[in-house]
This record gives structure tokens, C-alpha cells and sequence, in this order.
């Protein structure tokens, strides 16, 4: 399960979050002679004192017909829903259910989500997105009681599908999508936005900064950041990818980093 974090307005954030499960229970399926299965997904959200915030309940089909076992193994489910929560710090338990195997899969973790309001060394950023894919709302596993429009991860009609896992094709794309929060009054301040992958103490590659000055969100403040990033040129291991937002007019930086893995 990945958790993400955007502000909305000076209380309130989205909170997005992604679900992975293994293709191969649609292999399991679909080897049954299933030729449609469905998943069940119940859970709750609780603050710090134990109060339930939010509740998860939903229903999702998936139409295996015309499949084989082989190729729903290697096709993973993503599912993913959102929720308006306050800065705080949370936990979150989500069981999901295969309606035609009867396999049971339950997860749970604590969170948080940080008053960025009261972020003054530094820039405020969100939390950092990375992915290696777009798709159309039509194909991706939403929650439909949810509110996917409110979702940042959401434009032109596309949803960026984080990685869960954070293991990504060199052959392929990384998307990297975070938002910076401007606090200064008037127009939107420049910032840069580069990201650093490095192995080990080495260096393995670093993007040309991307230099923004517009787009923000009158209400949120919110100036978004995205990254395309080749891959190619990284050989396969493990590293760790930095994002690193700076502002020349106020000085402040932002830095964020995550362990990744490059597969062929």
C-alpha cells in the first residue's frame, strides 16, 4: 500500500491511496474456469485516539474472459481510493477478498499526515509520487463512491498509477509528480525541480533542473511538479532517488528521498 499526501486549503488535505495485489490471484481465477472475478475491499481509518475518520467499502469486478492464466500472472491489480483528512497521524486496516477464490488478504499500517503550514526552514512539498504509468480513468480501479475528481493524481483525463513497489524497467519512463506550496504573497515564485539518482555514495544520474513559474492553485497555494525521466542510461541495481525542489528568490530548498530498483 502506498499513502500520499496533497494540501488542499490551510486545514485540509487529499490523501490518495494505491493497493497492489499480486496478478497471480487472477491466474488463480481464471484457472478455475472463472471467466469474471470480483474483489471486495473493506477498512477503516483511525486517528491518533482511536476514533474512526473514515470508512472503505467496495466492490470491484474484473472481466477475465479471453485471458489466460499466464498473462493475468504477470498483470498486476492496482486499486486505489482518496479521503479528505486534517494533519494528524493515523492508521489505516484494509482487508480485501477474492469472490471466486475466497482468498483473504488484510493490510495495516500507521501514517501521517504533517501540518505543512507550519513548514518555515524549508519549501513545503507534498509527497512525492514516483511511476512509471499513465492511464485512462476508464482503466483504472478507482473506488467509485470516491472523490477521483478531488484526486491530484488525476489530469486530462489520466491517472498517474504509483509504484507500490518502487521497482521500475529501465526500458520504460519514470514519472515523478509532486506539489510545492507557495507561502509568499503575490504571483507564483519561480522554483527549480531536478531529481539525482545516485548508488551507493556514486552519482548514476542527474536531471537537467526544470525550471517552474506558473500553474499554482489560488486556493491550495499549490504549484505542481513533474518529472519525465529516461531510464536507459541506468544499469540495473539498486539505488536512491532524490528529489530536490530550491527557490533562488527565497533560498530554501526542499529534499526528498526514496530507495528504488532498475530491472532490465
Amino acid at each position: 500500500m502506498e499513502i500520499n499526501y496533497f494540501q488542499l486549503n490551510r486545514a485540509e488535505y487529499s490523501v490518495p491511496l494505491t493497493v497492489k495485489i499480486p496478478g497471480s490471484e487472477l491466474g488463480l481465477a481464471r484457472n478455475g474456469g472463472a471467466e469474471q472475478t470480483s474483489f471486495d475491499f473493506v477498512g477503516r481509518i483511525k486517528d491518533d485516539f482511536g476514533t474512526t475518520v473514515a470508512n472503505i467499502r467496495d466492490k470491484v469486478s474484473i472481466n477475465l474472459n479471453g485471458a489466460t492464466a499466464t498473462q493475468l500472472a504477470s498483470t498486476p491489480i492496482e486499486y486505489d481510493a482518496g479521503f479528505i483528512l486534517l494533519p494528524g497521524r493515523y492508521s489505516i486496516k484494509l482487508l480485501a477478498r477474492n469472490n471466486e477464490t475466497g482468498r483473504i488478504g488484510t493490510y495495516e499500517t500507521a501514517f501521517t499526515v504533517p501540518n505543512l503550514n507550519k513548514e518555515e526552514q524549508g519549501i513545503p512539498i507534498s509527497s512525492v509520487v514516483l511511476s512509471s504509468q499513465r492511464v485512462q480513468m476508464a482503466d483504472a480501479v478507482n473506488a467509485g463512491n470516491k472523490m477521483q475528481a478531488a484526486n491530484p493524481l488525476v489530469a486530462d483525463g489520466r491517472k498517474l498509477i504509483p509504484s507500490v513497489t518502487r521497482v521500475f524497467s529501465k526500458s520504460r519512463e519514470m514519472y515523478v509528480y509532486l506539489q510545492a506550496y507557495q507561502r509568499e504573497a503575490g504571483n507564483t515564485q519561480t522554483v527549480f525541480v531536478s531529481a539525482t539518482f545516485y548508488q551507493g555514495q556514486a552519482k548514476a544520474l542527474e536531471t537537467a533542473p526544470i525550471e517552474v513559474t506558473q500553474g499554482m492553485d489560488p486556493k491550495s497555494k499549490a504549484v505542481p511538479l513533474s518529472l519525465s525521466i529516461s531510464l536507459a542510461d541506468l544499469k540495473p541495481g539498486e539505488y536512491t532517488c532524490q528529489v530536490t525542489v530550491w527557490s533562488p528568490i527565497t533560498q530554501k530548498t526542499a529534499l526528498w528521498q526514496a530507495p528504488i530498483v532498475i530491472e532490465p
